[in-house]
């Protein structure tokens, strides 16, 4: 434990003082919004729930890949354990098997082995798979054992129990069941009815079961659609939830797992007002943020704990401790200084409740790609804050969709937010070739720019581009043109670091290699539009001009280098003439304190920059 105290802190009537800016303030809450940190809603918590019956070991080569079933499942819930230490490493994860030999879980249900339990991804789990994937069926059949018929309905009361015995704040549960087999309880009625009925109080308790069924000849018809869409709902409502086809590549697995663990990552909860008295309540999700390398802690060398930081502040006069009710901002007004407490610099920016309220409506052509000032958030329809509101959320979304416009807003997400006006742009929902959704239905909000956010550029002695100039360059543009998607290009940096502490972390020695994708390709670029790259440098540049070796600029008179300073030397100038030319720096620590001691200044325990400053009020600059 350290202790960091502040000394000579400015003091005026017992106030500890400091401008009061109102940027500051919002650039601290833009920051908290694009890092998704608005509230801490809990960990989300997942459980692999993985087939492990005979069926699921044979090989299967129908994609290419001789890799069964059950590896395939085992690499997505490595990826995925990969993926969350780099991103969300405070998630939770578990690993459960059925249909097995062998029994390990807490309510004694044969044939169901607990393989991992509910904790944060780590080094020890990650190896745990690894030796899982790289065991022979042979010796998976002596440790784990294979079987047939477990009850559906036990396998989801132990993932249900999992949830329970976590003493951590949930913010998200998620069971990703992983099987090949259709109908797990053939002519078996009660064990099916047991299966429903849990699945039903799954989704009541706020568990979402999601199935990631392989296979060619799945029909999710005979057995699992039930337990994802309840018999009273209409399979073609927005409720309804629409199974994606059956698959047994593993990249299509994977993009699926992935999908699915980001589905409810909510940053905020609020009410959306489209009339007094009309609300319904939303939730907000960040699109897309900034991923930053983790920062640097400092730890004991000891015991190898993290060092905590206790900072203290003291009156320099008294050394009395500063206290949180002690500190006041100010403004500068009228050579005075208007003080505010800290609650009422906070009341400030309470000018509306936080929530977003309907403005108005306005076409999507009214939306201009040059409004960006933020990121932008999608909105979603959230149906435990106020009943009903999913009819007519989708109702609003349907009539957009209809009319092509957006509705403007007033937006605050949470309280002490800034207040923005944002564009609702409504957005449909779309599905792949394989009937999985790759875009959600909702609204994304665009923030619009303020007034003084537009400026005027004025730009003078321009030369214009020539007609065939500018075909010229539509014509590389054209060519060069490709379907951006952010997550196509990592970044290098981020790889390499993380690839480092992979390797730390799992006693790994060779490293595998760092693939940059930012650098552009100069061999294709030149394969798809080397002949318009020539015409276009035939027409910008001369015809003595070569890329390889460009001309130099010939120096103009007035460009000409002007005469160098002659350098000062501290040890030939007084302080008084360094002090006028601003150079007080420049001379050491004992010269300072030298000059000061002499007329009488305490110098004890200051800094060099305290010196300085404490020579220049002695002269009065």
């Amino acid at each position: 434990m350290s202790t960091k105290t502040g000394v000579g802190m400015e003091t005026e009537e017992t106030f500890k003082m400091t401008e009061l800016q109102y940027d500051v303030d919002d650039n601290l809450d833009e920051e908290n919004e694009e890092g998704g940190s608005w509230m801490f809603g809990g960990r989300a918590a997942s459980v692999f729930l993985i087939d492990a019956s005979k069926s699921m070991f044979d090989p299967d080569s129908s994609d290419g890949d001789d890799d069964p079933p059950f590896k395939k499942a085992i690499k997505c819930v490595h990826a995925t354990l990969m993926r969350k230490i780099v991103t969300s490493d405070q998630d939770l994860m578990s690993v459960v098997l059925f249909n097995t030999r062998e029994m390990k879980n807490s309510t004694d249900f044969a044939n169901i082995y607990i393989l991992q339990d509910l904790e944060r991804p780590g080094a020890e789990k990650v190896l745990q798979l690894e030796e899982l994937l790289q065991m022979p069926s042979k010796d998976f059949d002596k440790k784990y054992g294979h079987s047939f018929g477990t009850n559906i309905h036990d396998a989801l009361r132990v993932c249900q129990g999992i949830f329970t015995k976590s003493t951590s704040k949930l913010s998200g549960q998620n069971i990703l069941l992983f099987t090949n087999c259709d109908d797990p309880h053939p002519g078996d009625n009660q064990k099916q009815r047991q299966a429903r009925q849990k699945a039903g109080d799954l989704r009541e308790a706020g568990i979402v079961l999601e199935i990631l069924h392989m296979g060619e000849h799945f029909d999710v018809k005979k057995f699992y659609k039930d337990l994802i869409i309840r018999e009273d709902e209409d399979e073609d409502s927005q409720e309804g939830i629409t199974l994606a086809d059956p698959t047994n590549r593993i990249e299509e697995l994977m993009d699926r797992v992935k999908r699915v663990e980001h589905k409810q990552r909510t940053l905020g909860r609020t009410t959306f007002t489209l009339a007094p008295g009309v609300e319904m309540s939303v939730s907000i999700y960040t699109g897309v943020r900034k991923t930053y390398k983790p920062s640097k802690v400092k730890l004991w060398k000891i015991t190898n704990e993290e060092v905590r930081y206790m900072k203290k502040e003291y009156l320099e006069e008294s050394g009395e401790l500063l206290l949180p009710s002690d500190y006041v901002k100010y403004q500068e007004y009228g050579g005075k200084k208007i003080k505010f407490t800290l609650d009422e610099v906070r009341n400030l920016s309470h000018v509306y409740p936080p929530g977003i309220e309907l403005i108005g409506f306005k076409p999507l052509s009214f939306i201009k790609p040059y409004f960006h000032v933020k990121p932008a958030n999608f909105v979603y329809v959230d149906e435990k804050m106020i009943e009903g509101s999913k009819k007519m959320f989708a109702a609003l979304l349907e009539r957009c969709l209809v009319k092509e416009v957006a509705p403007i807003v007033r937006f605050i997400p949470r309280r002490n937010a800034a207040v923005s006006w944002a564009a609702l742009i409504p957005q449909a929902e779309e599905l792949d070739a394989s009937n999985c959704q790759i875009v959600p239905p909702g609204f994304t909000a665009c923030h619009l720019p303020f007034a003084d956010d537009f400026r005027n550029i004025e730009m003078e002695n321009l030369t214009r581009a020539t007609p065939d100039q500018v075909d010229a360059a539509k014509a590389v543009i054209q060519k060069l043109h490709f379907k951006y998607n952010p997550e196509s290009f990592d970044n290098p940096s981020l790889q390499t670091h993380w690839r480092n502490i992979e390797a730390l972390a799992l006693n790994r020695s060779a490293l595998e290699p760092v693939s940059d994708h930012t650098v552009p390709s100069n061999d294709r670029i030149l394969k798809k539009s080397g002949k318009l790259l020539d015409e276009l440098r035939d027409l910008v540049y001369p015809p003595s001009y070569d890329p390889a070796n460009p001309p130099k600029k010939r120096p103009t008179a007035s460009s000409a280098p002007a005469p160098k300073k002659p350098k000062i030397d501290p040890k030939t100038m007084s302080i008084e003439d360094l002090a006028k030319e601003g150079k007080v720096d420049k001379l050491n620590m004992d010269q300072l304190k030298s000059w000061l001691q002499e007329r009488g200044v305490k110098v004890t325990g200051k800094k060099k920059a305290q010196l300085v400053q404490d020579v220049m009020d002695e002269l009065g600059a």
